[in-house]
């Protein structure tokens, strides 16, 4: 099954469908509607002829300010900057210099970081999913660095909005962990058992990201509606963004 969600890029990993991963068709002109991603930054040139075949009109780029500086042009594509700076490697290294760093610690990070993403950057996830609706039907692809976890959140969220199950939003979201490939890392410094923790996502993350919404708006939806602006009527319409053309 992974075989078929994965759409291969020539310099980047983790590129799937997210209408796919749900198991709906494309459609006569065979389009693609919603996607994710790691970064675009290292497209080769057979991943640029590629891109341009998918007719991407709107990419979200979910990255910190820094970690997009590099972010490319790609014509004929709408790119908007959504910045959810990175915060998980500083956390570590106050855990290393604190003594308490392990794979463990690494966990919990990721688990409160997920929180904070819900608590602190509903306005970034509010946008992404307005500008999904925006789009008007045409393809839009998000992504961060890796495209798992801000990106893996984003993810959720539409597919919570649409009524997807919660079996499908997990399913899509531990698809990382096979379609994601590694690159140079910046914390070089960790030690490997913490960077394999931070490297993959885990259930826990993700459920994390929802007990927040159950603790703070009383629920996914009611997260949706009261944080993200997402009421019944949106829902509706971004339903419409996955339906595939007559």
């Amino acid at each position: 099954m992974d075989a078929d969600l994965d759409i291969p890029l020539a310099g980047t990993s983790n590129l799937r469908d997210l209408g796919r991963v749900l198991g709906l068709p494309r459609g006569p002109d065979s389009a693609y509607r919603v996607l994710r991603s790691a970064n675009l930054d290292n497209l080769a040139p057979a991943g640029r002829r590629g891109f341009e075949a998918l007719g991407i009109a709107v990419v979200i780029d979910l990255r910190g300010v820094a970690e997009a500086a590099a972010a490319p042009t790609l014509p004929g594509t709408e790119r908007v900057h959504l910045p959810i700076e990175p915060t998980v490697v500083a956390e570590l290294r106050r855990h290393r210099a604190a003594g308490t760093l392990s794979a463990a610690a690494a966990v919990g990070v990721m688990e409160a970081t997920y929180r904070d993403y819900v608590v602190d950057h509903a306005a970034v996830f509010a946008e992404v999913l307005h500008r999904v609706l925006s789009a008007k039907r045409r393809p839009v692809l998000f992504h961060c660095a890796a495209g798992k976890d801000r990106t893996g959140l984003a993810a959720a969220l539409i597919l919570t909005a649409i009524g997807a199950e919660s079996s499908a939003i997990m399913t899509d979201y531990l698809l990382s962990n096979r379609l994601y490939r590694p690159t140079a890392t910046t914390a070089t410094d960790l030690p490997d058992e913490v960077r394999a923790a931070i490297g993959s996502v885990r259930p826990s993350f993700l459920e994390a990201a929802y007990a927040a919404m159950s603790e703070g708006w009383g629920g996914p939806v009611a997260y949706l509606e009261a944080a993200l602006g997402i009421g019944a009527r949106e829902r509706d319409a971004l339903r419409e963004a996955f339906t595939p053309d007559d």
